[in-house]
């Protein structure tokens, strides 16, 4: 049977229903949004620019997790940063995913060192929508929300549900397998959920040269999330994580980590747990009171036996070589926990024009990452920290008319890697001059403390030789101002089938961490220093369109513009005889795009296509001592979904097929061999896939 056969099929025929407009889910003008300012407002009303990936989007673009979904916002973008592991990150404004804060449900509880694999951890099956502030946010979030906040916002069931998918995809000729459970049971004084999904993708080798491209992934994750209201004033809200991870990369997989040429093996626990008290002081005042603590262990290789030979039956076979590469490869295993405790009072409340809110944070890290050997008696420490962040902030968010609001907000830290304190001010202008136009102006901060980042913890590899990474004597913050001006049109012609919506930006960086070339211990290490560099910037401009051709039929074009550059040039290479420095940021491309469209053939049929543009990027090769120019990149996405009604509310089973990236548009220089350098790895991170989806909401 064909694909069009198949299609035909399931269309059947019946009278198209109205379908919300391609990338928005439903009317964007009444769609929530929380994370601009922490005060539930439509995005249309939000002071700050916020893009929302919502249920309709996660449904029919049918993404695996974070990185997978962030893809179809412009001016956002996932970035694979190791051949070997896939290690992912999350770049907003073109900076590096160290310079954006990740939340849960508003908490900061994927660390630095979390998140150099986290981003593929967060459940699929718990999200209901993602929101995504680009700009300084350390003002209400602390450290580290320099380039911006993505913040995941999970499912609140509204009745009784179980909700289930199962989802398969072919790479390569590879089969991944996908799976997720969500019961629900609600009542009168508030509701609980118990959870569960799982993830198998086996490695990949992309240039058939006997080393994986895509890690072979085997991930598990459950929890529980409820939320009880003992009288009229309180609620307690419960939420429990916990997913475990077992990531391995390179060639000879069936071995022993140690004994292949090259790997990179990473087994991690994760538990992550929140409670939450509100007590509402009267009609339009609340006290919060919020704890969280999350728990990361992991058990890790990295490193190999390098170009050794290591079939006694090859030519060039050499025992006494393999024998003082085992000797040591069986060094090179490690030992990662970090510890992180997170504590907010904040108090809320609307006394006449005004909607204040106030409040302490604490965060404290523990980070403990020691080298071991093959039977786990360790070796050495490479980090052994402690850091502490106290801070205090207020907000006012002032409506001085129907169509003028303005929001002026500060916070002070006291950071235990620093001496001074640090103070992160913020202002915004909402204004609304027509019924169809809405103006946004906003200045606001960001910092980053010298802590442990993620790069610290997954270690990139030359060939088999680890790198490792140091913070310069007397390493100060990392400081950011950001501004921003904003538009949001919506003329009434055609019953409002036409928005327009822009934004411009500007982050200037002082005193940026930089990472320098790579150089080499006396002991015969490889590492690099982290430094501050001077300033830097990040320029741009993003505009998105949405058009409603007829009730069945709609689609969003965004696009975006980025310059992210040091203000003096920087050396990211010197091997003693070639020097290489760059004004860019590496892995920044300038232009991104985004397009999709929605078309209802049928009540009960819907089809979904999205087109991704990544412009080219600056990527250095240290194999090669080469800063290469990579290609602009075009990702095709199209899928089908049939809707099977049972019964009413809303119940329905979704089955839903498609290919990923129909154009595999990816890399194609990629490294070959035991010595290829694992962090030139560039662009879209998937090769073309099929895959068919079924998820059933009961």
């Amino acid at each position: 049977m064909t694909g069009l056969s198949i299609v035909a099929i399931l269309a059947a025929t019946a009278q198209p229903a109205p379908v919300p407009a391609a990338g928005t889910d439903g009317q964007r003008e009444q769609a929530i949004v929380v994370t601009g300012t922490r005060t539930p407002r439509t995005i249309r009303e939000a002071p700050v620019r916020t893009d929302v990936i919502g249920p309709a989007l996660l449904e029919r673009a049918a993404p695996r997790n974070l990185a997978d979904a962030i893809d179809f916002l412009p001016a956002a973008r996932s970035e694979s940063n190791c051949q070997n592991c896939n290690t992912t990150e999350i770049q907003l404004l073109g900076l590096p995913g160290a310079y954006n804060q990740i939340l849960l449900d508003g908490l900061p509880l994927v660390t630095g060192v979390a998140a150099v694999y986290g981003v593929e951890q967060i459940p699929a099956v718990l999200v209901d929508r993602i929101e995504v502030v680009k700009g300084g946010a350390s003002a209400l979030y602390g450290p580290g929300a320099v380039a911006g906040v993505v913040n995941v916002i999970p499912t609140r069931p509204e009745r009784d549900m179980v909700r289930v998918a199962v989802d398969t995809q072919r790479a390569e000729g590879r089969q991944t397998a996908f799976g997720s459970l969500l019961g629900a049971r609600t009542f009168a004084q508030g509701f609980i959920n118990i959870f569960a999904q799982a993830d198998y993708s086996p490695a990949i080798d992309l240039n058939d040269d006997g080393y994986s491209e895509l890690a072979r992934r085997r991930l598990v994750t459950a929890g529980t999330r409820g939320e009880w209201q003992p009288d009229e004033g309180t609620t307690i809200a419960i939420d429990y994580q916990f997913t475990a991870e077992q990531r391995r990369g390179g060639n000879l997989l069936d071995r022993p980590a140690h004994l292949a040429n090259i790997t990179e093996q990473i087994d991690s626990e994760v538990h992550r747990g929140s409670i939450n008290v509100t007590q509402m002081l009267g009609p339009d005042t609340r006290l919060i009171g919020t704890y969280a603590v999350s728990q990361l262990a992991r058990h890790s290789f990295y490193g190999g036996l390098g170009e050794v030979e290591t079939d006694p039956d090859a030519p060039g076979f050499d025992p006494d070589a393999l024998a003082d590469a085992t000797a040591i490869s069986r060094n090179q295993y490690g030992r990662t926990a970090d510890t992180f405790h997170y504590g907010e009072i904040r108090l809320e409340t609307l006394t006449g024009a005004h909607a204040l809110l106030g409040g302490v944070q604490y965060r404290a890290e523990k980070v403990r990452d020691r080298g071991e050997d093959v039977d786990g008696n360790m070796l050495l420490t490479i980090v052994d920290g402690r850091f502490s962040t106290i801070g205090g902030f207020v907000q006012d968010e002032w409506t001085l008319s129907d169509s003028l609001r303005l929001v002026l907000g500060g916070r002070v830290d006291q950071s235990s890697e620093l001496d001074d304190f640090i103070v992160s001010p913020r202002i915004g202008l909402w204004a609304s001059p027509s019924p169809a136009l809405v103006l946004r102006a906003n200045y606001s901060t960001g910092y980053r403390a010298p802590e442990v980042f993620s790069e610290d913890i997954h270690v990139d590899v030359l060939g088999a030789a680890p790198i490792g990474i140091v913070n310069t004597t007397g390493l100060v913050a990392e400081r950011a101002d950001s501004f921003a001006l904003g538009f949001d049109w919506r003329p009434t012609w055609r019953d409002g089938a036409f928005t327009l919506d822009g934004q411009a930006y500007l982050t200037k960086l002082r005193d940026t961490f930089f990472l320098g070339e790579l150089e080499t211990a006396a002991n015969g290490a490889l590492f690099r220093t982290r430094s501050n560099a001077g300033g830097s910037q990040v320029a741009g401009a993003e505009i998105n369109i949405t058009y409603r051709f007829s009730p069945t039929l709609n689609a969003s074009v965004g696009a975006a513009y980025i310059d992210a550059r040091y203000d003096d040039e920087q050396v990211v290479f010197d091997d003693g005889a070639t020097v290489l420095a760059t004004h860019r940021y590496l892995k920044s491309p300038r232009l991104a795009g985004v397009v999709q469209m929605v078309w209802r053939t049928t009540p009960s049929f819907d089809a979904f296509l999205a087109a991704r543009y990544t412009g080219s990027m600056d990527v250095l090769n240290n194999r090669l001592g080469a800063i290469q120019r990579s290609p602009d990149y075009l990702v095709l996405d199209l899928t089908g979904t049939r809707h099977f009604p049972v019964g009413d509310d809303n119940r329905e089973i979704d089955v839903t097929f498609g290919i990923r990236n129909l154009t595999d548009a990816r890399q194609r220089d990629l490294e070959t061999g035991a010595a290829r350098d694992s962090d030139y790895v560039y662009g879209p991170r998937l090769p073309r896939a099929f895959f068919v989806r079924i998820n059933a909401r009961l």
